[in-house]
């Protein structure tokens, strides 16, 4: 329940605060200020307007609205279909897909000899694993280095699918 309040450190970001940033958080800025005062100079031009303007600015509006409304849906419906959006394909490079890391890697070989060394020692780990006067070093050391065994695991499957 504790866990629930504690205060968190905050990683910094690994990006920072890069000119593009800084770049679009003034854009950001500068559109909502416009909206702003857009805003405002419309508000004031309302406020001028008796209740009776008010109501026909809005009935203006509906009906300006309404009436394109109508006019976009009749015209799609009763016109004749003009091809504005063509589609067309798109030629991929050759290499789209791969990522490049196919050639940067080396065939990692495992020889036989190392082979036998990690054979040995996931003998010993497992000797210490079962013995209960030893299991406390085989606990400190996958306490130590936590990913061992699975790291051993791996380079013998290795080893085992490079044989195939």
């Amino acid at each position: 329940m504790l866990s629930l309040f504690k205060n968190k450190r905050k990683t910094p970001s690994a990006a920072g605060n890069t000119a593009q940033d800084r770049m679009a958080k003034n854009i950001v800025v500068w559109c909502i200020r416009q909206q702003q005062r857009w805003a405002a100079f419309m508000q004031g031009r309302m406020e001028r307007l008796s209740g009776k303007g008010k109501l026909i600015a809005l009935l203006l509006f509906c009906l300006i609205a309404g009436s394109l409304s109508i006019y976009l849906i009749a015209s799609s419906l009763m016109g004749k279909p003009s091809v504005s959006i063509s589609v067309s394909r798109i030629k991929t490079p050759l290499h789209t897909n791969s990522s490049g890391d196919e050639n940067t890697r080396s065939a990692i070989v495992v020889s036989k000899q190392e082979y036998q060394r990690i054979e040995r020692f996931r003998h010993y780990m497992d000797s210490l694993a079962r013995s209960p006067s030893s299991s406390p070093i085989y606990d400190s050391i996958l306490k130590q280095r936590p990913g061992l065994m699975d790291s051993v695991a791996f380079i013998e499957n290795l080893y085992q699918s490079q044989t195939k």
